[in-house]
C-alpha cells in the first residue's frame, strides 16, 4: 500500500485527495450532525455505565445545597429566599460542568493525546464542542432536577410558577448561554496551558457569589450591573427567581423579558468568539503543532 502511494504521480495524488474531501454542504452536515452525537452520546450515557459517578453527581451537590439552607435558616432568612436559593444550587450545577467539563475539557484531551485525533480528524473542532455542550446539559438535567426535588422533599421549598412556558424559556436560555461561554472558555483554557487549573478555580467560587447564588444581583450595586451583562449565570439566575418565586420579584435587577434577551445575545456573541477561538486552535494545531504538546 506504501509502495502504490508513493510511487503514483503526486499532481494525480493531490487531485484524488481533492475530490474525496470536496464534501457538498449536504454531506458536510450529516457529518458534523454525526460529530455533535458521537461526542453527546458518552456524557449522556457514560454516568449510567458507572454508578459510582451518579452517587458522588448527585450525593454532593445536595450537600452543598444543605449547607447553604442551614446557614441561610441560621440567619433567619424568609423561606421564599431559601428556596429561590435551592433553584439557584440546581442551575449552578450547569455552571460547574461548563467550567470544568466544558473549559478544561480541550486542556486534559491534550494531555491525554486526545487532541492531536481531534486536530487530524476529518471533523471540526466546532462540531466536537457542540457535542461536548448538548451532551454536558443533557447529562446535568437529571442532576439539577434531584436538587431541587430534595430541597422540596427536605425543606419543604415552594413555587408558583404562573406562566411555565416563560419559565423553560428561562432555563433553555440560561443553560445555552452558560454553555456558549463554555465553548469560549474550553479555547482560554487550552491557550493558557499550566494555568488553566488555576483559571478553573477562579471561575468556580467567585462567580458563583457574583453570578447571585448567595445574595441578589441588584444588592451587589455597580458590580452586580457588569456580571449581569458578562456573566450568563447572573441574569439566568435573577431571572429564575422572578417566575418561580412571585414574592421575590421586586428584587430583580430588570425584567424577565429584558434578562432573557439579554441571555440570547450572549449565547449568540460567545457563540461567535467561541467558534473564532476555535478556528484559531485548528489553525494553528495543524500548521505547528505547538497547541498540540503537553503542558509539563
Amino acid at each position: 500500500m506504501v509502495h502504490s502511494v508513493t510511487t503514483r504521480d503526486p499532481a494525480e495524488l493531490i487531485g484524488r485527495i481533492h475530490r474525496e474531501t470536496n464534501w457538498g454542504f449536504g454531506r458536510r452536515t450529516r457529518h458534523a450532525l454525526a460529530s455533535v452525537i458521537a461526542r453527546a452520546y458518552p456524557r449522556v450515557i457514560g454516568a449510567a455505565r458507572e454508578p459510582s459517578w451518579l452517587f458522588f453527581d448527585l450525593v454532593f451537590p445536595i450537600l452543598g445545597m444543605c449547607s447553604i439552607v442551614f446557614l441561610l435558616r441560621s440567619r433567619g432568612v424568609d423561606e421564599a429566599w431559601i428556596g429561590s436559593t435551592i433553584l439557584a444550587t440546581a442551575l449552578l450545577s450547569f455552571w460547574i460542568s461548563v467550567v470544568w467539563m466544558m473549559g478544561a475539557q480541550f486542556h486534559w484531551e491534550r494531555d491525554s493525546g486526545n487532541l492531536l485525533l481531534y486536530i487530524t480528524a476529518p471533523v471540526g473542532l466546532g462540531s466536537i464542542a457542540l457535542g461536548m455542550a448538548i451532551g454536558g446539559a443533557l447529562g446535568v438535567v437529571i442532576r439539577a432536577v434531584i436538587i431541587t426535588l430534595a430541597g422540596v422533599l427536605l425543606f419543604g421549598a415552594k413555587y408558583q410558577v404562573a406562566d411555565p412556558l416563560l419559565l423553560m424559556l428561562v432555563i433553555v436560555a440560561g443553560v445555552a448561554a452558560m454553555y456558549s461561554l463554555g465553548v469560549c472558555l474550553s479555547s482560554v483554557f487550552l491557550i493558557s496551558g499550566r494555568e488553566a487549573d488555576h483559571l478553573g478555580s477562579l471561575l468556580n467560587e467567585p462567580m458563583q457569589l457574583l453570578g447571585g447564588v448567595y445574595a441578589p444581583v441588584r444588592s451587589m450595586g455597580t458590580v452586580g450591573v457588569v456580571a449581569l451583562g458578562i456573566l450568563p449565570l447572573a441574569p439566568a439566575i435573577d431571572a429564575l427567581r422572578q417566575v418561580a418565586v412571585p414574592q421575590l420579584a421586586t428584587t430583580g435587577i430588570l425584567p424577565v423579558g429584558i434578562e432573557l434577551v439579554i441571555l440570547v445575545v450572549m449565547t449568540i456573541i460567545f457563540g461567535v468568539i467561541g467558534r473564532s477561538l476555535l478556528s484559531y486552535i485548528e489553525r494553528v494545531g495543524r500548521s505547528g503543532g505547538r497547541l498540540l504538546a503537553r503542558a509539563d
